[in-house]
């Protein structure tokens, strides 16, 4: 089991952000990306062309643990030498939920912690994972995904088990797999605490990870 304390996880990571909530697809497509400019630090550890490395988190549908990891790392950002030098994306790798509302539920419970979901999923495409810089996977599908289709992309993948807390599970747990001696909210905040703590160290890591 995840080594958490589901009743005592401040919120030490982030502000809230902007964003949606509700069920169901999406009318159309959008860009929810966002990436960080800082006037007083343009140079860096950036891509050959200027722009700021991508960071992509991936699990199964997109619709709750990568937006919850992308909001988690990118308030981790904000606060580090990485600033204006790393962009954070999310995207599910089943195509049958692109463009499909984040998990409602889940998106008010992450509010309390400051956490802003992004509104819609996204399938990761040819062009996501051709534009990432690093590919983190959630779990056993995004791991699969990622296998089948290497010839997307060129940068390094790594899973997120290997970022947990010592004893952990090797994945990120799913809400909606969630086992019926677990409530909601117990499950929201277990997940909140292991990426936080994940994400923690992947920061960390992010000088030899992206190069």
């Amino acid at each position: 089991m995840t080594n958490t304390n589901f009743k005592h996880t401040p919120n030490i990571y982030g502000r809230p952000h902007r964003g949606g909530s509700h069920l169901g697809k999406r009318p159309g497509r959008g860009n929810n990306h966002t990436g960080f400019k800082n006037p007083w630090n343009p140079n860096g550890s950036r891509g050959m062309d200027g722009e700021p490395r991508k960071i992509l988190f991936l699990s199964k549908r997109g619709m709750s643990r990568s937006p919850l990891a992308r909001e988690i790392m990118r308030s981790l950002i904000e606060k580090s030498d990485h600033y204006g030098k790393v962009m954070v994306l999310a995207g599910g790798v089943s195509k049958a939920y692109d463009e499909c509302h984040t998990d409602g539920r889940m998106k008010d419970f992450c509010k309390q912690f400051g956490y802003q979901l992004q509104t819609y999923s996204r399938f990761a495409d040819h062009a996501l994972l051709a534009d990432a810089g690093l590919i983190i996977t959630l779990d056993h599908e995004s791991e699969e995904f990622v296998s089948l289709h290497r010839q997307s992309f060129r940068c390094e993948t790594r899973p997120f088990g290997i970022f947990m807390a010592p004893g952990s599970k090797p994945y990120v747990s799913d809400p909606f797999e969630r086992g019926d001696d677990l409530s909601p909210e117990e499950c929201y905040q277990e997940i909140i605490s292991c990426l936080e703590f994940g994400c923690s160290k992947l920061l960390a890591s992010l000088p030899t990870l992206l190069g």
